[in-house]
């Protein structure tokens, strides 16, 4: 039985919804612009290195004997949820980040059966489900990225004073550091436990994570380094 998990909740054992076929997984479309250049042969092609969201469409079925009350469940649960992770039975360890983009329009087939399509709007990747934390306690440690891409991680260094930080190719200055300083990539922002922004501690690029194998290496007086990694998959 095909099913999918979305903002908590199992579309199946929570509101009897049966996916009527697998769904078509779409990769993303990589973000490249061309320009034409008058009197010369083919274009320039300017490849920005990212990618363009993704959209999937579920067919579903959804049967029993109080159809309305059911219908009216399910679109609430599924237009509350927002923007919450999805994901499906068939690949339970990975997931999107996906909203319902569409005007669900059920369709009665039977006196007591609908059908519907449901469109999730995804970001492009997929992420792994269970992202587990490493720490490290030795400079030279290296971790393994097991994703198809550059992952975005979420470190926080403990330590104290100036700290170089340096990931592969990629060295980070932190400066009057007390305690434990968290280095997002995500949403490229530096700040502590509190909530306080530490951005002016932190002088070079934010870290990302290659595919295969990444070294940590650091100067300066840590204790630890933790690592949410969030390995990602097109």
């Amino acid at each position: 039985m095909l099913s999918f998990n979305f903002g908590g909740k199992n579309s199946y054992i929570d509101y009897g919804i049966i996916i009527s076929k697998r769904p078509s997984l779409p990769s993303p479309k990589r973000r490249v612009s061309y320009i034409d250049i008058p009197g010369r042969d083919s274009n320039l092609k300017y490849d920005e290195g990212t990618f363009e969201d993704i959209t999937i469409t579920v067919e579903c079925t959804v049967k029993g004997n109080k159809i309305l009350e059911q219908l009216d469940n399910i679109k609430a649960w599924l237009f509350g949820a927002g923007e919450s992770d999805l994901i499906f039975s068939f690949q339970e360890d990975k997931k999107y980040r996906a909203q319902v983009v569409n005007s669900i329009d059920f369709r009665q087939v039977f006196k007591y059966t609908s059908q519907f399509p449901i469109i999730f709007n995804c970001k492009p990747f997929k992420y792994a489900v269970q992202n587990n934390i490493f720490t490290i306690t030795q400079s030279g440690t290296s971790i393994i990225n097991p994703g198809t891409l550059k992952s975005e991680p979420i470190i926080s260094v403990y330590g104290s004073g100036k700290i170089s930080l340096k990931v592969n190719e990629t060295t980070v200055d932190l400066n009057d550091i007390t305690g434990k300083i968290i280095l997002d990539s995500v949403i490229q922002d530096a700040y502590n436990d509190a909530g306080d922004n530490l951005n002016s501690k932190v002088n070079g690029d934010f870290i990302t994570l290659k595919t295969g194998s990444n070294k940590f290496d650091w100067t300066g007086s840590v204790s630890k380094i933790e690592i949410v990694p969030n390995w990602r998959w097109l």
